[in-house]
Protein backbone atom coordinates (compact mmCIF):
# COMPACT_ATOMS: atom_id res chain seq x y z
CA UNK A 1 0.00 0.00 0.00
CA UNK A 2 1.11 3.90 -0.82
CA UNK A 3 -0.41 6.61 0.89
CA UNK A 4 0.29 8.89 3.93
CA UNK A 5 -0.71 9.32 7.30
CA UNK A 6 -2.74 12.09 8.18
CA UNK A 7 -6.18 13.59 9.61
CA UNK A 8 -9.11 12.44 7.87
CA UNK A 9 -9.87 10.39 4.49
CA UNK A 10 -6.29 9.91 2.37
CA UNK A 11 -6.52 8.25 -1.02
CA UNK A 12 -4.08 5.06 -1.30
CA UNK A 13 -2.90 2.74 -3.77
CA UNK A 14 -2.41 -1.28 -3.06
CA UNK A 15 -0.76 -3.79 -5.24
CA UNK A 16 -3.11 -6.65 -4.90
CA UNK A 17 -1.81 -10.07 -6.24
CA UNK A 18 -3.78 -12.54 -8.34
CA UNK A 19 -5.64 -15.15 -6.14
CA UNK A 20 -6.66 -17.78 -8.95
CA UNK A 21 -6.16 -17.99 -12.83
CA UNK A 22 -7.28 -20.36 -15.54
CA UNK A 23 -7.93 -21.13 -18.79
CA UNK A 24 -11.04 -22.47 -20.39
CA UNK A 25 -9.76 -24.64 -23.49
CA UNK A 26 -12.53 -25.06 -26.12
CA UNK A 27 -13.34 -28.74 -25.77
CA UNK A 28 -16.14 -31.15 -26.53
CA UNK A 29 -15.39 -33.43 -23.17
CA UNK A 30 -14.55 -30.12 -20.70
CA UNK A 31 -11.43 -32.67 -19.81
CA UNK A 32 -8.92 -29.69 -20.66
CA UNK A 33 -7.48 -26.99 -18.09
CA UNK A 34 -4.68 -25.37 -17.07
CA UNK A 35 -4.89 -24.03 -13.07
CA UNK A 36 -1.79 -24.30 -11.89
CA UNK A 37 0.19 -23.70 -15.27
CA UNK A 38 2.59 -20.59 -15.43
CA UNK A 39 0.68 -19.15 -18.42
CA UNK A 40 -3.13 -18.51 -19.56
CA UNK A 41 -5.09 -17.77 -23.13
CA UNK A 42 -7.15 -15.99 -24.62
CA UNK A 43 -7.92 -15.72 -28.68
CA UNK A 44 -8.50 -18.33 -31.47
CA UNK A 45 -5.94 -20.72 -32.28
CA UNK A 46 -5.23 -21.88 -35.54
CA UNK A 47 -6.92 -24.12 -35.84
CA UNK A 48 -10.31 -22.09 -34.82
CA UNK A 49 -10.23 -23.38 -31.06
CA UNK A 50 -11.53 -20.70 -28.47
CA UNK A 51 -9.36 -19.59 -25.23
CA UNK A 52 -10.78 -17.85 -22.66
CA UNK A 53 -9.14 -16.72 -19.41
CA UNK A 54 -10.24 -16.18 -15.68
CA UNK A 55 -8.86 -14.39 -13.17
CA UNK A 56 -9.83 -13.20 -9.32
CA UNK A 57 -8.06 -10.79 -6.61
CA UNK A 58 -8.82 -11.12 -3.18
CA UNK A 59 -9.91 -7.30 -3.04
CA UNK A 60 -11.54 -7.53 0.21
CA UNK A 61 -8.47 -8.66 2.25
CA UNK A 62 -6.26 -5.39 1.10
CA UNK A 63 -8.52 -2.87 1.26
CA UNK A 64 -10.16 -1.45 4.39
CA UNK A 65 -13.66 -2.55 4.59
CA UNK A 66 -15.64 0.58 4.11
CA UNK A 67 -13.25 2.18 1.54
CA UNK A 68 -14.50 4.01 -1.87
CA UNK A 69 -13.07 2.78 -5.02
CA UNK A 70 -11.63 5.63 -7.33
CA UNK A 71 -9.15 3.31 -9.75
CA UNK A 72 -8.88 -0.29 -10.91
CA UNK A 73 -6.07 -1.19 -13.39
CA UNK A 74 -5.17 -4.78 -14.39
CA UNK A 75 -2.02 -5.64 -15.41
CA UNK A 76 -0.98 -8.77 -17.23
CA UNK A 77 2.24 -9.43 -18.82
CA UNK A 78 2.27 -11.00 -22.58
CA UNK A 79 4.57 -13.76 -23.14
CA UNK A 80 3.89 -15.34 -25.99
CA UNK A 81 1.66 -14.14 -29.47
CA UNK A 82 0.78 -15.35 -33.12
CA UNK A 83 -0.87 -12.17 -34.05
CA UNK A 84 -0.72 -8.62 -33.93
CA UNK A 85 -4.17 -6.16 -32.31
CA UNK A 86 -6.11 -8.22 -30.41
CA UNK A 87 -9.35 -6.69 -29.24
CA UNK A 88 -9.38 -8.46 -25.23
CA UNK A 89 -12.34 -7.48 -23.44
CA UNK A 90 -12.92 -7.82 -19.43
CA UNK A 91 -16.45 -9.43 -18.39
CA UNK A 92 -17.52 -9.74 -14.51
CA UNK A 93 -17.89 -13.24 -13.94
CA UNK A 94 -21.41 -13.83 -12.25
CA UNK A 95 -20.51 -17.32 -11.05
CA UNK A 96 -18.15 -19.32 -9.04
CA UNK A 97 -15.16 -21.81 -10.89
CA UNK A 98 -12.51 -23.49 -9.66
CA UNK A 99 -8.48 -23.49 -9.78
CA UNK A 100 -7.29 -27.47 -9.79
CA UNK A 101 -3.56 -28.70 -9.85
CA UNK A 102 -3.71 -29.29 -13.76
CA UNK A 103 -0.42 -28.14 -15.37
CA UNK A 104 0.93 -28.12 -18.38
CA UNK A 105 4.29 -27.70 -16.73
CA UNK A 106 7.18 -26.01 -18.45
CA UNK A 107 5.53 -26.35 -21.73
CA UNK A 108 4.13 -23.94 -23.93
CA UNK A 109 0.91 -24.46 -22.58
CA UNK A 110 -1.51 -23.79 -25.49
CA UNK A 111 -2.97 -27.47 -25.49
CA UNK A 112 -3.57 -27.90 -21.71
CA UNK A 113 -3.46 -30.28 -19.37
CA UNK A 114 -5.83 -33.03 -17.88
CA UNK A 115 -8.70 -31.74 -15.83
CA UNK A 116 -8.18 -31.76 -12.27
CA UNK A 117 -11.25 -31.16 -9.52
CA UNK A 118 -11.79 -28.56 -9.12
CA UNK A 119 -10.12 -27.01 -11.85
CA UNK A 120 -12.57 -24.48 -14.64
CA UNK A 121 -13.32 -25.78 -18.16
CA UNK A 122 -15.01 -25.52 -20.97
CA UNK A 123 -17.90 -26.89 -20.16
CA UNK A 124 -17.54 -26.83 -16.42
CA UNK A 125 -17.04 -24.31 -13.64
CA UNK A 126 -16.03 -26.94 -11.43
CA UNK A 127 -15.00 -29.86 -12.79
CA UNK A 128 -16.57 -32.34 -13.07
CA UNK A 129 -19.73 -31.72 -11.18
CA UNK A 130 -20.78 -28.27 -11.77
CA UNK A 131 -21.50 -27.05 -15.66
CA UNK A 132 -21.33 -23.21 -16.88
CA UNK A 133 -24.94 -22.35 -18.55
CA UNK A 134 -23.12 -22.57 -21.91
CA UNK A 135 -19.84 -23.80 -23.18
CA UNK A 136 -17.22 -21.55 -22.69
CA UNK A 137 -19.50 -19.87 -20.66
CA UNK A 138 -22.34 -17.11 -21.74
CA UNK A 139 -23.73 -14.01 -20.66
CA UNK A 140 -27.52 -14.93 -22.26
CA UNK A 141 -30.35 -16.84 -20.48
CA UNK A 142 -31.69 -16.84 -17.70
CA UNK A 143 -28.76 -17.54 -15.49
CA UNK A 144 -25.97 -15.95 -17.24
CA UNK A 145 -21.87 -16.93 -16.39
CA UNK A 146 -20.72 -13.34 -17.01
CA UNK A 147 -22.11 -9.75 -17.25
CA UNK A 148 -23.69 -8.49 -20.63
CA UNK A 149 -21.61 -5.34 -20.67
CA UNK A 150 -17.69 -5.63 -20.71
CA UNK A 151 -15.81 -3.57 -17.70
CA UNK A 152 -13.02 -2.84 -20.20
CA UNK A 153 -11.37 -3.42 -23.28
CA UNK A 154 -7.57 -3.26 -24.58
CA UNK A 155 -6.00 -3.53 -27.24
CA UNK A 156 -3.29 -6.53 -26.84
CA UNK A 157 -0.44 -6.03 -29.90
CA UNK A 158 2.93 -7.65 -30.90
CA UNK A 159 4.96 -6.68 -28.77
CA UNK A 160 5.51 -8.72 -25.53
CA UNK A 161 5.17 -7.39 -22.27
CA UNK A 162 2.89 -5.68 -19.70
CA UNK A 163 -0.76 -4.47 -20.99
CA UNK A 164 -2.90 -2.80 -18.83
CA UNK A 165 -7.18 -2.72 -19.02
CA UNK A 166 -8.60 0.63 -16.86
CA UNK A 167 -9.25 2.27 -15.03
CA UNK A 168 -12.87 2.47 -16.51
CA UNK A 169 -16.18 3.15 -14.59
CA UNK A 170 -16.99 -0.43 -15.14
CA UNK A 171 -13.50 -1.95 -13.53
CA UNK A 172 -14.19 0.66 -10.50
CA UNK A 173 -17.44 -0.73 -10.10
CA UNK A 174 -16.51 -4.57 -10.18
CA UNK A 175 -14.06 -4.08 -7.69
CA UNK A 176 -15.99 -1.93 -5.67
CA UNK A 177 -18.63 -4.36 -5.59
CA UNK A 178 -16.09 -7.09 -4.41
CA UNK A 179 -15.24 -4.91 -1.21
CA UNK A 180 -18.24 -4.48 -0.12
CA UNK A 181 -19.62 -8.09 -0.70
CA UNK A 182 -16.54 -10.19 -1.16
CA UNK A 183 -19.16 -12.98 -1.63
CA UNK A 184 -19.98 -12.21 -5.08
CA UNK A 185 -16.47 -11.53 -6.06
CA UNK A 186 -16.17 -14.36 -9.52
CA UNK A 187 -13.22 -12.32 -10.48
CA UNK A 188 -13.14 -11.91 -14.30
CA UNK A 189 -13.20 -13.42 -17.86
CA UNK A 190 -11.29 -12.30 -20.26
CA UNK A 191 -12.58 -13.12 -23.42
CA UNK A 192 -11.07 -11.95 -27.31
CA UNK A 193 -11.88 -11.13 -30.43
CA UNK A 194 -13.17 -14.42 -31.56
CA UNK A 195 -14.25 -13.78 -35.07
CA UNK A 196 -11.05 -15.12 -36.74
CA UNK A 197 -8.52 -17.07 -36.47
CA UNK A 198 -5.05 -17.74 -35.83
CA UNK A 199 -4.83 -14.65 -33.49
CA UNK A 200 -4.45 -16.69 -29.59
CA UNK A 201 -2.10 -14.19 -26.72
CA UNK A 202 -0.19 -15.87 -23.98
CA UNK A 203 -0.34 -13.94 -20.52
CA UNK A 204 1.68 -15.12 -17.49
CA UNK A 205 -0.59 -16.67 -14.64
CA UNK A 206 0.21 -16.28 -11.51
CA UNK A 207 1.99 -19.32 -10.70
CA UNK A 208 4.58 -18.16 -13.22
CA UNK A 209 8.18 -18.17 -12.06
CA UNK A 210 9.07 -14.55 -12.74
CA UNK A 211 7.34 -12.78 -9.88
CA UNK A 212 7.22 -9.42 -11.52
CA UNK A 213 5.29 -11.16 -15.22
CA UNK A 214 2.03 -12.33 -12.81
CA UNK A 215 -0.63 -10.27 -12.92
CA UNK A 216 -1.68 -7.71 -10.40
CA UNK A 217 -4.78 -5.60 -9.49
CA UNK A 218 -3.41 -2.23 -9.02
CA UNK A 219 -6.79 -0.44 -6.84
CA UNK A 220 -6.64 3.25 -5.77
CA UNK A 221 -9.11 3.96 -3.06
CA UNK A 222 -9.95 6.74 -0.10
CA UNK A 223 -9.92 4.55 3.03
CA UNK A 224 -13.71 5.21 5.29
CA UNK A 225 -13.59 8.72 6.55
CA UNK A 226 -13.57 8.21 9.86
CA UNK A 227 -10.24 6.24 10.05
CA UNK A 228 -9.47 5.68 14.00
CA UNK A 229 -13.43 4.15 14.51
CA UNK A 230 -11.64 1.01 13.98
CA UNK A 231 -14.16 -0.89 15.85
CA UNK A 232 -17.17 1.09 13.71
CA UNK A 233 -19.18 2.12 17.00
CA UNK A 234 -21.61 4.26 16.41
CA UNK A 235 -22.60 5.41 20.15
CA UNK A 236 -20.99 8.31 21.92
CA UNK A 237 -18.04 8.72 22.07
CA UNK A 238 -17.65 6.78 18.99
CA UNK A 239 -13.61 6.46 19.54
CA UNK A 240 -12.34 5.66 22.73
CA UNK A 241 -10.31 2.72 23.89
CA UNK A 242 -11.90 -0.07 21.58
CA UNK A 243 -10.77 1.61 18.77
CA UNK A 244 -7.13 1.11 20.41
CA UNK A 245 -8.04 -2.98 21.51
CA UNK A 246 -9.23 -2.91 17.64
CA UNK A 247 -6.10 -1.52 16.14
CA UNK A 248 -3.60 -3.34 18.47
CA UNK A 249 -5.50 -7.17 17.01
CA UNK A 250 -5.64 -5.85 13.53
CA UNK A 251 -2.22 -5.26 14.03
CA UNK A 252 -1.11 -8.71 15.12
CA UNK A 253 -3.47 -10.49 12.77
CA UNK A 254 -0.87 -8.41 9.85
CA UNK A 255 -5.05 -7.29 8.36
CA UNK A 256 -4.01 -4.35 5.56
CA UNK A 257 -5.99 -1.95 7.39
CA UNK A 258 -3.37 -1.85 10.30
CA UNK A 259 -0.94 -0.08 7.61
CA UNK A 260 -2.05 3.21 9.19
CA UNK A 261 1.14 4.69 7.45
CA UNK A 262 1.14 3.21 4.03
CA UNK A 263 4.38 2.13 4.19
CA UNK A 264 5.79 -0.34 1.91
CA UNK A 265 9.34 -1.61 3.60
CA UNK A 266 9.81 -4.86 5.15
CA UNK A 267 8.09 -4.82 7.97
CA UNK A 268 4.93 -3.21 6.26
CA UNK A 269 4.01 -2.97 10.01
CA UNK A 270 5.95 -1.59 12.89
CA UNK A 271 6.11 0.71 15.96
CA UNK A 272 5.25 3.93 13.16
CA UNK A 273 1.54 2.75 12.64
CA UNK A 274 0.75 2.92 15.91
CA UNK A 275 1.93 6.58 16.20
CA UNK A 276 0.13 7.30 12.96
CA UNK A 277 -2.82 5.81 14.75
CA UNK A 278 -2.59 7.81 17.66
CA UNK A 279 -2.31 10.86 15.38
CA UNK A 280 -5.64 9.92 13.43
CA UNK A 281 -7.24 9.34 17.14
CA UNK A 282 -6.48 12.64 18.13
CA UNK A 283 -7.81 14.33 14.95
CA UNK A 284 -10.87 12.80 15.45
CA UNK A 285 -13.78 12.19 13.67
CA UNK A 286 -14.55 14.96 11.08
Amino acid sequence: VVGTCAGGAVADTVVVPCGRDNTLYESITGTVSNGSGPYFFVGMTTGGERRRGLIRFDVASAIPAGSTVTGAQLKLNLSKTISFDLDVWLYRALKDWGEGASTTGAGQGGSGAVAVAPDATWLHSFYDTVFWSAPGGTSQGATPDYAAESSALTAVGNPLGIYTWGSTPGMVSDVQAWLDNAGTNFGWFIIADETGSGNAKRFDSRENPVGTNQPVLVVTFTPPTCYANCDGSTNAPILNVNDFICFNNKFQAGDAYANCDGSTLTPVLNVNDFTCFLNRFAVGCP
